[in-house]
């Protein structure tokens, strides 16, 4: 579900859920938090690669897992996301995701939680939370930080999705490459990473959080009491009852 391997102080994190589009699960969420505590002490890893395997970086949270839950429960559930994702923050080592196929909802989420985010060209990206009637739990703040409010208001009222080219154009991805090229840039970018001082970088990543209010862990606790508020609602019940019904029939 989570697979580690460390090459040439490169420390490469693959999603192993293809057939689900590596949704995240309560499972896979709680096994990205090990990893992280293992590689947080790991002085062999000089940086980190976040990425999916099959047709997708990740397409999000697990629907047919939170269907079930209660609104408090769903909130709680989702939260313990974000606590998990960003600990990505407590790592010494530069971090990138490596986006192709869909990165969406969660999925985007997650790549938002990272230091870099280089994508396929092609690669499908958004949040459309708010069409099945409730706000991104966490990794708001992430994304109005990164590209600036405009654009966030338009990315998530809207549920507009976006190539990796066009999330490049907005600074949503730092990169946008031929999927073809894509882990050669990606494996470029790690090794130009882990040549230099790792001190140097560790203080400037961590420089750089402290002075970025929006980055701060509130913000993930203020989402999840408005997605918990828009959980309960009836037409957000109804439209994930839908979604898995469309699902559960394929």
């Amino acid at each position: 579900m989570l697979d580690l391997h460390v090459t040439d102080g490169i420390a490469w994190l693959t999603l192993s859920r293809p057939a689900v589009l590596n949704a995240i699960n309560d499972e896979m969420a709680k096994m990205f938090r090990s990893r992280v505590e293992e590689l947080e002490s790991r002085t062999d890893v000089r940086v980190v690669v976040t990425r999916g395997e099959g047709r997708a970086f990740c397409a999000g949270s697990d629907l047919r897992e939170l269907a079930p839950l209660s609104a408090e429960e769903a909130a709680e559930y989702e939260l313990r996301f974000a606590t998990i994702f960003s600990s990505l923050d407590r790592l010494p080592q530069p971090t990138i995701a490596m986006l192709h196929g869909h990165v969406l909802g969660g999925g985007l989420g997650l790549a938002l939680y990272h230091d870099f985010r280089i994508a396929s060209a092609t690669a499908c990206l958004g949040m459309p939370e708010v069409e099945l009637g409730w706000i991104p739990p966490w990794s708001v703040g992430r994304l109005a930080e990164i590209v600036g409010f405009s654009t966030a208001r338009w990315l998530l009222m809207t549920c507009t999705s976006i190539t990796g080219a066009q999330a490049a154009a907005l600074g949503l991805v730092n990169e946008a490459v031929p999927e073809a090229q894509l882990h050669a840039r990606v494996e470029q970018l790690a090794k130009r990473l882990a040549a230099m001082p790792a001190e140097g970088l560790a203080q400037t990543k961590r420089l750089l959080n402290r002075m970025s209010p929006l980055r701060q862990f509130e913000w993930d606790l203020v989402a999840s009491e408005a997605f918990r508020d828009c959980y309960s609602k009836p037409e957000a019940q109804k439209r994930i009852a839908d979604f898995v019904a469309r699902k559960n029939n394929r």
